[in-house]
């Protein structure tokens, strides 16, 4: 008996030690610094940096950092550094005069000011200056100054709340900043990687990729035998047909159900948060995964177990690039003596540019303490002005300011709108200002951007993802695989579609994933993105006398070109990546991420794998080597004969010219025919 009950201590005691991870918080910490150094000039500035409490944090202490440098001028008795937390200030202090080094000061952050998702942190500055005879300046000068050093910080210590067991939180978790920035999740397939399930887990990355917060991490994708990815996974979706499915993850899993459906089912395993998508039919296998990339749908699922139906409605509706955008949705306020801006980010398809009748529709208001002869705002668009007005005192609670954007700004893309207050004050005195005094701007929330827009479609990077995806949608794409893709093949894939994620919003449009020997006929009217070499995909091999780098006839390396002397020993060690007419359809494009080996064809994914990289690879071809060298060319023509405009459809298109040639030819004739009169009546003289 008593050996009974040792043994029921120690089942008890085992049991409390598996579950006490679910039970109880796991106590965690999350820094998020600055980034860059910023300079704040002026009497009166105002910097900020964003930092984030996930859904399933609970936040213990918040701890602020300041890192930085202050005019040497500046007047101890007048100049204060307030900090704010989401508009409420909560911590002032007197910078220390005379002090020309770095200084550092980190205090807490009032947690009960906090709230779930963005939060903004602020640094107020009021920084006086002296003159020589101990007067204080009137107006801003260089010597106002306060640099905020790039090591200054908000850190979070937080408890990771307990798993609720459901789809939802796992969708919550599986991008949250502390998770990814860790590399705590990822996206796995089977290890015969079907075509349907390589389209479904490419589907699933994108949409993931795009809520990813973090520029410098990818969603990991992957196979599930490659345990050297998985294994230290938190959080793994693992997709498969139900056949291909490892059997450790069949259990609990009703198979009659899955003729007819497919299931998303969340399990535990050996400590692992794993989400299975599977089903016996490829089409339903695909069903299910467009709705876990519709992320409205998947936040609902508070259950762990998701039947799926072939007329399950799961598409997201398509995306209007033309509309009307709010600049704000809750208002945004500044305050400052002289210059303060308030910045909104625009999103635009990467090949799409302003036309005609864009335009900004500002509300706002401002204090009524102002010097209204000097006063104004200004609109700007990647910094360049497009319009001001004056501030009024009889307007100073309700005015609106509608400016249109100019064409001739060729703005291409994603882009900045910056409303800038110049408040100015009619009696700026030295010494010591109230809170209530210093001035303010207040941008509202019926502020709006007028969008229109017109397309750009030239095969190039500078328009990257065009055409693979236009309007933020997968514009019928298919990938085209080798036949066996291995790790390296894998890591291409998970470089470009994470970041193609950042240009997608929501799961509508058209995605294919099929390996080289299943590429077919249908498949040659789509855009086409080709993986590997010259030897293991069809595509590449096809279209190998149109690259712009080609490959030798054993495809073992690279050729030189027009462009590029490539020395064969070089040719081995690139990888490339290609955007060229399709082969097939010359509306469609075949973009060729491709290199020797697959290690080499992921090295060239590489320039396709982040914003920064993009930003270096230009044109329509480039090369890169494991050291990072790139060269990228533009071979393509400007003007090619496919678009090149007749004389005739220019004449047909300006009626003006064609009517004034018109009448031209008829005096001609008449002057002809009248010259052939006159040399027949005197030739018979």
């Amino acid at each position: 008996m008593k050996k009974l009950g040792i043994l029921l201590v120690a089942c008890f005691g085992i049991f409390f030690c598996l579950t006490s991870y679910e039970l109880h918080a796991k106590a965690a910490t999350y820094q998020t610094v600055l980034g860059v150094d910023k300079e704040a000039r002026g009497k009166y500035t105002t910097t900020k940096q964003n930092f984030t409490i996930e859904d399933y944090w609970k936040a213990k202490t918040v701890k602020a950092k300041l890192v930085y440098r202050v005019t040497q001028l500046s007047e101890q008795e007048v100049s204060t550094i307030t900090f704010s937390v989401n508009d409420v200030p909560f911590y002032s202090f007197r910078p220390a005069k005379g002090e020309t080094g770095v200084q550092e000061i980190t205090v807490d952050v009032p947690v009960d000011k906090l709230k779930k998702g963005s939060n903004v942190f602020a640094v107020e500055g009021f920084i006086y200056t002296t003159l020589p005879d101990n007067q204080c300046t009137i107006d801003d000068t260089p010597a106002n100054w306060l640099h905020i050093d790039k090591a200054s910080s908000v850190l979070v210590d937080y408890d990771e709340l307990p798993f609720k067991n459901t789809i939802a939180d796992f969708n919550d978790r599986f991008t949250g900043i502390d998770t990814v920035k860790n590399e705590q999740s990822g996206v796995f397939m089977s290890d015969k990687t079907s075509d349907a399930e390589m389209t479904s887990s490419l589907q699933m990355v994108t949409a993931f990729a795009h809520e990813n917060k973090l520029d410098d991490k990818q969603i990991a994708l992957g196979a599930y035998g490659d345990t050297a990815k998985r294994n230290d996974k938190r959080y793994q979706l693992v997709v498969a047909n139900f056949k291909n499915l490892p059997a450790a993850l069949k259990n609990g899993i009703d198979t009659e159900k899955l003729n007819q459906q497919a299931v998303i089912k969340l399990q535990n395993v050996a400590g692992k948060r794993v989400l299975i998508v599977t089903s016996k039919d490829d089409a339903l296998l695909k069903v299910a995964a467009k709705l876990i990339s519709n992320q409205s749908l998947t936040s609902q699922l508070a259950l762990d177990e998701k039947w799926v139906k072939a007329d399950e409605k799961v598409e997201t509706p398509k995306t209007k690039v033309d509309k009307e955008i709010k600049l704000t949705t809750e208002g945004d306020k500044v305050k400052g003596i002289g210059h303060v801006e308030q910045d909104y980010f625009i999103k635009v398809p990467s090949n799409r540019s302003i036309s005609d009748g864009t335009k900004v529709n500002l509300k706002y208001r401002y204090s009524s303490n102002l010097d209204f002869e000097h006063s104004l705002v200004t609109v700007l668009i990647n910094g360049k002005p497009i319009g001001s007005q004056k501030l009024t005192a009889k307007k100073a609670n309700d005015d609106s300011f509608t400016i249109n954007v100019p064409k001739d700004m060729n703005i291409v893309g994603n882009f900045n709108v910056t409303v800038a207050f110049d408040l100015i004050l009619t009696d700026n005195y030295c010494g010591f200002m109230n809170d209530s005094e210093i001035p303010w701007g207040f941008v509202t929330n019926e502020s709006t951007f007028d969008l229109h827009t017109e397309e750009q479609k030239n095969f190039l990077f500078n328009n990257y993802p065009y055409p693979i995806i236009q309007d933020e949608t997968f514009n019928e794409a298919v990938v085209v695989l080798p036949d066996k893709p291995d790790a390296s093949i894998l890591t291409s894939l998970e470089n470009v579609f994470n970041l193609f994620g950042q240009f997608v919003d929501g799961n509508y449009g058209s995605l294919e994933a099929v390996s080289s020997s299943h590429f077919k006929a249908a498949n040659e009217s789509q855009n086409i993105i080709a993986f590997g070499g010259l030897n293991d995909n069809t595509v590449i091999k096809q279209a190998n006398d149109k690259l712009y780098f080609k490959y030798n006839q054993a495809g073992t390396y690279f050729l030189s070109n027009e462009k590029m002397k490539i020395d064969p020993t070089y040719g081995k060690r690139i990888g490339s990546v290609q955007l060229i007419p399709s082969i097939f359809n010359k509306e469609k494009a075949i973009l060729a991420v491709t290199g020797p080996t697959s290690q080499t064809t992921a090295l060239g994914s590489s320039l396709l794998g982040s914003r920064e990289m993009l930003s270096k690879t230009y044109g329509d071809g480039a090369i890169i080597d494991a050291d990072d060298t790139i060269h990228a060319y533009r071979f393509k023509k400007v003007a090619s004969a496919d678009n090149e405009t007749s004389f005739a459809t220019k004449l047909a298109d300006n009626k003006g010219t064609l009517a004034f040639a018109a009448v031209t030819v008829m005096i001609l004739i008449l002057l002809a025919t009248a010259t052939v009169l006159l040399l027949r009546k005197y030739r018979k003289k």
